[in-house]
């Protein structure tokens, strides 16, 4: 599978560099990428917080004040559960899908996110957050 074509060509640089990494030394893993559009100095209340877990386990926590928003997490082969969360503040509500995925051997689970931005100008945000899972072997 090119890289450069998953998720319509959406990934961000960064992305792209660790899949081949972890392609070339055989790694098993999780990629994620959140594309939160909220500058760090915005005004508004209205942040939001995405997180991915697994059990008690916590792979990620992403916010506007975050500086890297692409993480890669070696896993074992076999079962994961995983918990996609995208957490609010005021009154709007947050977001859970909880999945199951079976990672092989060399496998990379992708993960992305975009959550809605209520208060984004340019590139309107979606009306609902979207992930994305996918594997690449």
């Amino acid at each position: 599978m090119q890289v450069d074509n998953v998720f319509g060509g959406r990934l961000k640089r960064r992305s792209r560099h660790l899949i081949r990494r972890a392609r070339r030394r055989g790694r098993t893993g999780l990629l994620i990428q959140v594309d939160l559009r909220d500058p760090p100095r915005s005004i508004s209340p209205k942040w939001s917080l995405v997180s991915v877990t697994e059990g008690e386990r916590q792979f990620c926590s992403v916010d506007r004040s975050t500086i890297r928003t692409v993480y890669f997490v070696s896993l074992l082969p076999g079962p994961h559960s995983l918990r996609l969360e995208v957490l609010r503040t005021r009154k709007r509500r947050s977001t859970r899908v909880e999945r199951t995925v079976v990672l092989g051997q060399g496998d990379i689970l992708l993960v992305t996110c975009d959550p809605v931005q209520p208060n984004v100008f340019y590139r309107r945000s979606p009306e609902a957050d979207t992930w994305s899972l996918q594997i690449v072997e």
